[in-house]
């Protein structure tokens, strides 16, 4: 499959001047809150950063010329400035290390449900129905139904500054991985695809007999799609509940051998961590652990259900994990003990799982209730402080998923948030609560401009690279197409224990 190089920068420089510059980087580690804070792109790369000075911007007019995007130039016409300084503060892209793209046309459905229920609720009859109805549906729309909803999980993401992912492609998703793909590379995001896999205790049309199968198909993608830019294939087994030990033998050297991550969900929610544990006779960490599966190149998302044991190994593997709090709390299905886990030495990111368990992709929502829990579970008020709950959705997962994301400094790709401060909830903000104030007041909706690979992707709240009224359009239309054909579907429930039943 041939795809585009999607969106380019129009000038070879792009700069941008704020109030705050809040870089996150050890190159200004001693700087951490920059008033008057500047930051130059050439091409997809960050060439400088720092306090802007007047000296500074004519500097870089001169030698860049006409070859310069200004950020935020219309507000220079109010003061004058070439270079405006906007009320605002310059992060780096937010990095989400476990999401689900297919979700973004299932929010608000079969909710005040456990995670079974929710999986073979809606979960499951919905990447169905675009399996089953798809010849249909790319009649009606004029392009794949599985496009539609990738497409809009990409504005999603952009819309609240998130510029890179890992998009964990399960059920019957992982057969439309190409189509994932497309809209990441039209997005101009980066991603890693984490194909899924199941062979047991799975509604059995995604079962995955022989195992062969699985590794197949990322021969098959990894192939198609080695060319596509800002796009890793990793292999994804869906839920360790779902997949045994043959499977992911098989997938984790399919992951050696290509030097890639593996990635995979496990102990998300009580009672089937309890069923497991009781059929299995071990915990699902215990599993990995029995037959290798656990090292530096292991990452497992939620991991809510630990025994003390559970984090000793995580520790002792160096597996990371990956915090999804809103799913887990709306889901009901627990939240772990993340500070037990840090002080035993395991990474840790936080991220926002897909729109469907979550219903948004609000990153800062979800550092804010990660840190607010905790303080909560431990009664302490100390626990992950703003800088180090911002920096669990920046650096963190840049460092975990191996992108040279994460930080503003030069070097480092040209991806970035701009949050608007001149919003009524941001006011006052000062070098002294600037970084509080992104976790504390921001609700989220504030990323007013978004850089991805040196292209501004967002102007103003406006998109510049997609056709987002067009992407509304069809999602609202094929939520409500999904809506009839399971009206007329019957539910099967075979997730987890249910397969026992």
């Amino acid at each position: 499959m041939s795809f585009t190089n999607g969106p380019k920068p129009s000038t070879q420089f792009l700069v941008a001047r704020a109030d705050f510059l809040v870089p996150l980087s050890d190159y200004h580690k001693d700087e951490e809150r920059i008033v008057d804070g500047y930051v130059l792109c050439e091409g997809d790369k960050i060439k400088e950063s720092g306090h802007f000075t007047t000296e500074i911007g004519e500097r870089i007019l001169k030698e860049c010329g006409h070859s310069l995007t200004v950020v935020g130039a219309e507000q220079g016409k109010e003061t004058g400035e070439k270079i405006p300084r906007m009320k605002a503060v310059i992060l780096p892209g937010f990095i989400k290390a476990h999401g689900h793209d297919h979700e973004a046309t299932v929010i608000g459905l079969c909710k005040d449900v456990p995670l079974v229920d929710w999986l073979d609720g809606v979960i499951n009859p919905f990447t169905n129905f675009l399996r089953e109805k798809g010849p249909e549906l790319e009649k009606h729309f004029g392009k794949p139904a599985n496009l539609i909803a990738y497409r809009k999980a990409r504005v999603d993401d952009l819309s609240y500054g998130i510029t890179a992912a890992l998009t964990h492609h399960c059920n019957f998703n992982k057969y439309y991985t190409d189509l994932l793909v497309q809209a990441n590379v039209e997005a101009g995001t980066k991603m890693i695809a984490a194909i899924g896999s199941q062979d047991r205790n799975y509604d059995p049309r995604v079962l995955d007999i022989p195992a062969e199968l699985a590794t197949q198909r990322l021969d098959k993608f990894y192939e198609q799609c080695k060319d596509a830019p800002r796009t890793q294939i990793i292999p994804g087994p869906d839920q360790v509940f779902s997949n045994s030990e043959e499977i992911l033998k098989v997938e984790k050297e399919w992951a050696r051998q290509h030097g890639t991550l593996i990635h995979i969900h496990s102990a998300e929610e009580y009672n089937t961590t309890q069923w497991f544990r009781e059929k299995y006779k071990m915990t699902e960490v215990e599993f990995l652990e029995s037959f290798g599966f656990l090292d530096e190149n292991t990452m497992v998302a939620h991991q809510v259900h630990c025994t003390e044991h559970d984090i000793d190994l995580l520790a002792k593997y160096k597996v990371k994990v990956v915090h999804n709090p809103l799913a887990n709390t709306i889901l009901g299905s627990g939240m772990p003990d993340i500070i037990s886990m840090l002080e035993k030495g395991v990474d840790v990111a936080i991220s926002t799982d897909g729109s469907g368990s979550a219903d948004n992709q609000n990153i800062i929502a979800a550092a804010r209730c990660a840190s607010q829990y905790q303080r909560a579970l431990h009664h302490n008020a100390r626990l992950i402080p703003a800088k180090q709950a911002l920096e669990m959705i920046t650096r963190v997962p840049a460092k975990m998923l191996r992108m040279n994301a994460g930080q503003i400094a030069p070097g480092f790709d040209a991806d970035i948030a701009i949050l608007d401060l001149s919003r009524i909830n941001m006011i006052p903000t000062t070098k002294e609560n600037v970084i509080e104030n992104i976790i504390w007041a921001a609700d989220g909706s504030e990323i007013g401009w978004v850089v991805a690979n040196g292209v501004l992707v967002r102007d103003n709240y406006k998109f510049t690279q997609v056709d987002v009224n067009e992407i509304l359009k069809e999602i609202q239309e094929l939520q409500a197409m999904y809506l009839d054909y399971v009206s007329k579907t019957t539910i099967l429930k075979a997730t987890g224990a249910r397969t026992d039943d």
